[in-house]
């Protein structure tokens, strides 16, 4: 183990999760990321003798439930560290055990390259104003339109949505976070978005990653009808994903800004969803983040250099925040 991982994982037991002695932690793995789940356990007996370090089987898709005995270790614990390789962020095990004050570490997609990356060595209590500022100010918007040079130009309502604040750090009972990723999101009002995404950025995914060309979703109320893209391989992933998981899967579920000034695109999703100078749109399930769409599936988009009103009110431009 090199000094680079077991700073990376001290960032996630002491500054990320600040981890308390004696408190109930649970590390959650699939047989893919037990490598880096070791590597968090070494760091987390510096804090705490109670531990349970479980492994299951590695979800087929982001959203997946996981295992019964695995959702009521979760509720049952003070802070959960998942190393899943798919994400149970947008589960209902997820939601149930933060409704319970467990504060819960997301972290999809790990592998000892994320430990070691300047995007995880990042100062998260630098950017927590930034975050509750911008949540702020979309806690009492309304409507939200969205451009960037490839194309991009959408609206959508955020009426009576509640922005989601997610810094990096879980420090209250029930916190929700997913370092590197450091972002401020919202459950888009289903039914109410129109316009095109141009995803110039990545889609954070096995088949897909950074994309060499632009892929156009076309949105008619809240809904994916229509996917283009150069590339013709990445345009029949896309559509083969959405057709997999049934036409719920097809909403606009999140509308997110990434916060780290250290994270860079390379089609890792937590990198990639908290890239400064970026925005995300999560298709698909919303129930656990404020919304009403409950699907089994959630999939991000990222897009480079947005420009973002909040009715007159420009709160990024070309990627840079305007507060």
């Amino acid at each position: 183990m090199n000094e680079k991982m077991k700073k990376g994982a001290s960032v996630l037991v002491n500054t990320c999760a600040e981890v308390k002695q004696g408190e109930q932690a649970l590390i959650i793995v699939s047989p893919a990321t037990m490598n880096v789940g070791l590597v968090v356990l070494d760091e987390l007996k510096h804090k705490t003798n109670s531990i349970i370090f479980e492994c299951m089987p590695e979800p087929k898709i982001h959203g997946e439930e996981p295992p019964e005995t695995v959702a009521k270790n979760m509720m049952a614990a003070d802070i959960v560290f998942c190393l899943t390789p798919m994400s149970l962020a947008h589960t209902k095990a997820r939601k149930d055990a933060t409704s319970a004050k467990t504060r819960y570490l997301s972290l999809p997609d790990y592998s000892l390259n994320v430990l070691k990356s300047p995007a995880l060595h990042t100062d998260f209590t630098e950017i927590e104003p930034v975050c509750y500022e911008l949540a702020d100010k979309l806690d009492i918007a309304t409507r939200v339109r969205v451009t960037n040079p490839a194309g991009t130009d959408i609206t959508f309502s955020i009426e009576k949505r509640t922005a989601n604040r997610c810094p990096g750090i879980v420090r209250k009972p029930g916190d929700l976070g997913s370092p590197p990723d450091a972002e401020v999101n919202i459950a888009p009002l289903e039914g109410f978005g129109e316009g095109i995404i141009a995803v110039d950025g990545s889609v954070p995914c096995p088949n897909i990653g950074v994309v060499d060309k632009p892929i156009f979703l076309t949105i008619e109320k809240s809904t994916v009808v229509k996917v283009n893209c150069e590339n013709k391989e990445v345009e029949a992933e896309v559509n083969r994903l959405f057709e997999d998981a049934g036409p719920k899967s097809r909403i606009i579920g999140e509308f997110g800004i990434g916060l780290n000034p250290n994270a860079v695109l390379c089609g890792v999703m937590l990198e990639d969803e908290g890239c400064a100078g970026t925005i995300h749109f999560g298709i698909g399930s919303n129930a656990t983040i404020g919304g009403t769409n409950d699907v089994a599936f959630h999939l991000d988009f990222i897009l480079r250099d947005p420009t973002v009103w909040i009715g007159q009110e420009k709160l990024l431009e070309d990627g840079s925040i305007r507060l």
